[in-house]
C-alpha cells in the first residue's frame, strides 16, 4: 500500500556490512530487499565507526536504492551501551515525567557526566522496573557522522545484542535455549528464561566453553552452520520469520540475523 514504508535493519561489523528491508503484509512479513558487502577489518575500533572513503562511497550507494519512506534501525555494538534497571516509583507517571524521572537518576546510575550520554528507556520484562541505556554522545555522533554524509536518516540506534534478542523471542525460544551469533571479531548471545538475557562475548567458541558459561542452557541455537557443530546445535533460520520471501536469496541467511533482528524491532510508542 502506498502508505507504508520499509523497516530496514543496518549490521556494520568487522568484515562485513548487511542490510534487510521488510514491510508489513496483511499475514507477515515481506522481504523487501537485502544488501551485503565486504568491509575492512579496522571499520570498528573499540566499537567506534570510523568514517572513511570506502564506507561512504558503499553507503552512498545503497541509500540510492531505498524508498522515500523507511525507518531505519541501526546496531551497536554492546561495548559501546551501559546499562541499568531502574524501579518504578510507586506512583504512576507518564511522559514527560517518566523521562525527568529517569534523567534525575540518571546521576546515581551512571559513573558518567549525565550531560555527556543519549539516554533512553523501556519497560523490562519486571514491570516494575525499567531497562535504562545510555551511550556517550560522543560516540553515537561518530557513528551517525557517515551515516548523515551518505544521506541516510537512521531513527533508532539498537544494541545488536537485543536484536538478537527480537529473533529468539520470535523463533521462539523455548526456556534456557541459548542462541549464538559469531562475528569476525566476536560473538553475540541471548539466553531465553523468566529474564531473557543478551551479551557479547570474544573466547572461542565450543560446546564445553558455553556448558560452563551458561551451565543453565538446555539447548544451543546457532545462526551459522559451521561456526559451532554438535549434537545439541540446531542451525537458527532467520528468513523462518518472514512469511513473503523471493529468489534470490542470500546464500547464508544467518548472517543477516542482526539486520533482521533489527528491522523486526517494534516501533517506539
Amino acid at each position: 500500500m502506498a502508505f507504508q514504508r520499509w523497516q530496514i535493519g543496518l549490521d556494520i561489523q568487522n568484515g562485513q556490512i548487511c542490510a534487510l528491508g521488510i514491510e508489513r503484509r496483511r499475514h507477515g512479513w515481506q522481504l523487501r530487499h537485502w544488501w551485503q558487502q565486504t568491509l575492512p577489518h579496522d571499520t570498528l575500533r573499540n566499537g567506534v565507526l570510523q568514517t572513511t572513503p570506502a564506507l561512504h562511497t558503499l553507503l552512498t550507494r545503497w541509500q540510492r536504492q531505498l524508498p522515500k519512506r523507511y525507518s531505519l534501525r541501526v546496531g551497536l555494538p554492546p561495548q559501546l551501551v551501559l546499562q541499568r534497571s531502574l524501579p518504578l516509583p510507586d506512583i504512576t507517571l507518564r511522559e514527560p515525567a517518566l523521562s525527568r524521572y529517569v534523567a534525575a537518576s540518571a546521576q546515581r546510575l551512571f559513573p558518567v557526566e549525565p550531560a555527556s550520554l543519549s539516554i533512553d528507556f523501556r519497560a523490562a520484562d519486571n514491570s516494575s522496573q525499567l531497562q535504562v541505556t545510555a551511550a556517550r554522545r560522543e560516540v553515537i555522533a561518530q557513528w551517525l557522522a557517515p551515516l548523515k554524509q551518505a544521506g541516510l536518516r537512521p531513527d533508532v540506534f539498537e544494541l545488536s545484542s537485543l536484536a538478537l534478542t527480537q529473533i529468539a523471542m520470535r523463533i521462539p525460544l523455548r526456556h534456557n535455549q541459548l542462541l549464538i551469533h559469531p562475528l569476525s571479531d566476536h560473538w553475540l548471545w541471548t539466553l531465553a528464561g523468566e529474564t531473557t538475557t543478551s551479551g557479547a562475548g570474544s573466547e572461542p567458541l565450543n560446546l564445553t566453553q558455553l556448558r560452563d558459561t551458561f551451565p543453565q542452557m538446555e539447548s544451543v541455537f546457532c545462526t551459522s552452520a559451521t561456526a559451532l557443530t554438535g549434537e545439541r546445535v540446531q542451525c537458527c533460520r532467520p528468513f523462518s520469520l518472514l512469511h513473503y520471501l523471493q529468489p534470490p536469496l542470500p546464500v547464508q541467511e544467518g548472517e543477516f540475523a542482526i539486520a533482521l533482528g533489527l528491522a523486526l524491532r517494534p516501533e517506539d510508542i
